[in-house]
């Protein structure tokens, strides 16, 4: 269940797009009403893992996060002083987004994106259960990313299982990608529209198999700024080698203590 914490959807935009900055595009996207989200589409095709996996890897080649985990893959036990070089990080994460999102997919996950894939999202279905700790092969390989998937096994199992289990016998939705394209040109509201209406959706009685919360683990300061915005809470923190991480959920309007949906 676990994957690299989401940085990506808040990337630096082209000089020549406004707005100028990463906090520009957030102030942009959470100001954006929902009548004025631009088009999204659904699919699980090959077309739309290939627009996942290449924004993905444009959006995030030189994310703290990134470079920490991908670089285990690169040099494991030999890490450069110069980091790893960034045209590699990125086939590598390129060839990661593939993989895990035809394995996200096959276990009933999609890709949405906005506008031409200006924005992509990768949501997966979870059930409770695990812990979904490393194995023998990934700690001797990577460490460091073994580290990440013990924490996130812990907060996972204290934090959103107990609520999926009261609220949803068990069930849970997962937002596992997400990424705006600096490859694409900006489009307003496109990170938004990937985001917004499906964790609406799914916390909603209008989902199907009724509602059910909503987790993400976001990997910078920026991106839990943006979540909070949008209604999801932090229950936790994970420090990786000094990189931060954050465990958030959303429960919309659902009574989380009794289990029953609140009415508006």
């Amino acid at each position: 269940m676990t994957d690299t914490p989401i940085t990506t959807g808040l990337a630096p935009l082209p000089p020549a797009e406004p707005p100028s900055s990463p906090g520009a595009v957030a102030d942009e996207e959470m100001r954006r009403k929902p009548s004025e989200l631009p088009p999204v589409t659904t699919g699980t095709s090959a077309r739309y893992v290939q627009g996942l996996a290449d924004a993905v890897s444009r959006a995030s080649a030189a994310d703290p996060l990134t470079v920490l985990f991908q670089g285990e893959k690169l040099a494991p036990g030999r890490p450069s002083p110069a980091g790893p070089d960034p045209a590699a990080v990125r086939r590598i994460v390129h060839a990661a987004a593939r993989e895990r999102a035809a394995v996200k997919i096959a276990g009933g996950g999609f890709v949405a994106e906005a506008a031409g894939f200006a924005a992509v999202a990768c949501w997966e279905p979870g059930l409770a259960g695990g812990p979904h700790r490393a194995d023998a092969r990934v700690r001797e390989e990577r460490p460091i990313f073994a580290e990440l998937l013990d924490k996130v096994a812990d907060l996972v199992r204290t934090q959103l299982y107990p609520i999926a289990n009261r609220v949803s016998g068990g069930r849970f939705w997962k937002l596992s990608l997400l990424a705006r394209d600096p490859g694409v040109p900006y489009v307003p509201g496109a990170v938004r529209a990937v985001l917004v209406p499906f964790m609406k959706r799914f916390t909603s009685e209008q989902n199907e198999g009724g509602p059910m919360p909503v987790w993400l683990e976001a990997g910078s300061e920026q991106a839990r700024a943006v979540y909070i915005h949008y209604g999801f809470r932090d229950v936790g923190e994970m420090d990786i080698k000094g990189v931060k991480t954050w465990g958030m959920i959303y429960t919309g309007n659902m009574d989380v203590e009794k289990g029953d949906p609140q009415t508006s």
